[in-house]
C-alpha cells in the first residue's frame, strides 16, 4: 500500500480507507478518527487535521516501515 485515501462512504455518514491506486477498499469506520487511525496504524504516519467540510477526500502517502533486526548476544 502505498497511498491511502480517506473519503466519505457512498455519500453517507461512514467514512472508507481505500488504496488510491485501485480504489480498493480497506476499512469503514463510524468516525474520521477512526479512520485516521487506521491509516496511522498501516503507513506510521499521522494524518493532518483537516479543515471540516462535508464531501472531504484525505490522500496519504505510505512511508517505508523501519525494520528491527535483533543480533544475538
Amino acid at each position: 500500500m502505498s497511498l491511502l485515501t480517506i473519503s466519505r462512504y457512498k455519500g453517507g455518514r461512514h467514512w472508507a480507507v481505500r488504496e488510491a491506486d485501485t480504489g480498493s477498499l480497506v476499512v469503514v469506520t463510524v468516525y474520521r478518527k477512526g479512520a485516521a487511525e487506521v491509516v496511522r496504524r498501516l503507513t506510521g504516519q499521522v494524518p493532518e487535521r483537516a479543515k471540516r467540510q462535508r464531501r472531504e477526500t484525505f490522500v496519504y502517502e505510505a512511508k517505508p516501515s523501519l525494520e528491527v533486526t535483533h543480533e544475538p548476544g
